[in-house]
């Protein structure tokens, strides 16, 4: 065998293939003032993807999961911090507009696939993977316009409680789903689906705690070091997730909730950014997002995606308006609210590919439909966030001078 067939693709290499062309995707989006950086990214992550140039192909894409899965899991965990247990159970208002958003979405997915002609526990599983929404996309348009304000962080933390329902909502219906399986016994269908959602509870609860801890011991000279912390809390609970079988998507965002709650104001680990590098994880995310987008699976969904991606963009503005009045919100902030929720993506994949590994014979049809909802969002959503964000009033984009003396935005 000749030496020179041994040379295979890796994952550093990817790595510097997506850091290197996400770049050139972020010096696009500045010439080209009404593009949003994150859909310059997804673009050339297309280009360079296995349906472009093939420069990246769905080998190497596969083995490089573990890059999206950091990224993700240090955006999710940022959202968790949004959530203080207490405050969000005190909080009636945002009780009011997730209990109806998600109600409303759930429903009108679900009833519109089983219309269509689809079983019903199918539409159902469809319905429960529609409630969420794309933490990545919110986070990282609101960090490049600089956005604050009431309507950026409501709309965080009812994108955190989305995922949250989601999974919890998902697991309820999938033991249905696996019943029609007869190789399953009937321990695993009832176990399976709880274990993975409680067993991802408890990693994210434990390792928060022990973060926490750690931070206390770390003298005040020495505060540098909880950014370690926090990256070293998010790779164990996405290890201890993906070792223990349990939700790697719902653990973060759990231990984002725990180390917010058991913090003190003298050890807020919660308000540790990701500083200067904060960028290198949205590149990576998108560019892989963008290199993973297959046309296939748009053209095999059809018209029925395009449905669903309008009947949910519908569903999600009607039930944050519904609640309008009950909340004192104004009319602009609750279009804004609405719009944010619309880009759907990370936790979406995560359910489809557990139906597809719990549920094979399912599996293929809800991909098909799914991805193509999400490919539809994904090239949206950027837009849609950028547009909410500005008819709010709350981005502040910079000038270019202002943005040479000013540091580089944190997550």
């Amino acid at each position: 065998m000749s030496y020179f067939s041994t040379f295979q693709a890796n994952t550093v290499l990817v790595f510097g293939l997506l850091l290197m062309f996400g770049v050139l995707g972020g010096m696009l989006a500045h010439r080209v003032k009404w593009m949003p950086t994150i859909t310059a990214f997804m673009i050339l992550g297309f280009l360079i993807g296995p349906h472009g140039l093939r420069l990246i192909n769905k080998t190497m894409l596969y083995s490089s999961t573990i890059l999206v899965d950091i990224a993700l899991g240090l955006i999710l965990y940022k959202l968790g911090n949004m959530l203080h247990p207490k405050q969000m159970m005190r909080s009636r208002k945002l009780a009011y507009m997730t209990l109806a958003e998600t109600t409303l979405t759930f429903i009108s997915v679900t009833a519109t696939i089983y219309l269509i002609g689809y079983d019903l526990l199918l539409a159902s599983i469809i319905g429960s993977i529609a409630i969420s929404s794309s933490p990545a996309v919110l986070v990282h348009v609101a960090s490049e316009l600089n956005a604050k304000g009431i309507v950026t962080d409501r709309a965080k933390s009812l994108v955190a409680l989305n995922n949250l329902i989601a999974f919890f909502v998902f697991s309820l219906i999938l033991p249905f789903a696996m019943a029609g399986n007869e190789q399953e016994s009937l321990a695993n269908i009832i176990l399976i689906p709880f274990y993975r959602l409680f067993g991802a509870v408890l990693i994210g609860v434990a390792i928060g705690w022990v973060a926490v801890q750690i931070s206390r011991m770390i003298p005040r000279k020495d505060q540098h070091y909880r950014f370690a912390v926090v990256a070293g809390a998010v790779m164990m609970t996405l290890g201890s997730a993906q070792m223990l079988q349990t939700s790697a998507l719902l653990a973060p965002l759990i231990m984002g909730m725990s180390t917010r709650w058991f913090e003190t104001s003298k050890h807020n680990l919660s308000k540790i950014g990701l500083g200067e590098g904060g960028d290198l994880f949205f590149i990576v995310l998108f560019v892989m997002a963008g290199a993973k987008i297959d046309p296939k699976h748009m053209l095999k969904a059809g018209l029925v995606a395009v449905l669903l991606v309008a009947v949910r963009s519908l569903a999600k503005m009607i039930g944050i308006f519904s609640v309008m009045r009950i909340t004192k919100s104004t009319a602009v902030q609750s279009f804004s609210t609405g719009l944010l929720l619309i880009p759907m993506a990370g936790m979406a994949i995560g359910l489809v590919a557990t139906t597809s590994h719990l549920v094979p014979e399912m599996g293929s049809r809800i991909t098909a439909i799914v991805f193509a909802m999400i490919a539809m969002f994904e090239t949206i959503g950027p837009f849609v966030a950028a547009y909410a964000l500005r008819r709010c009033g709350e981005a502040q984009e910079e000038t270019e001078e202002e943005t040479l003396e000013l540091a580089p935005n944190s997550l």
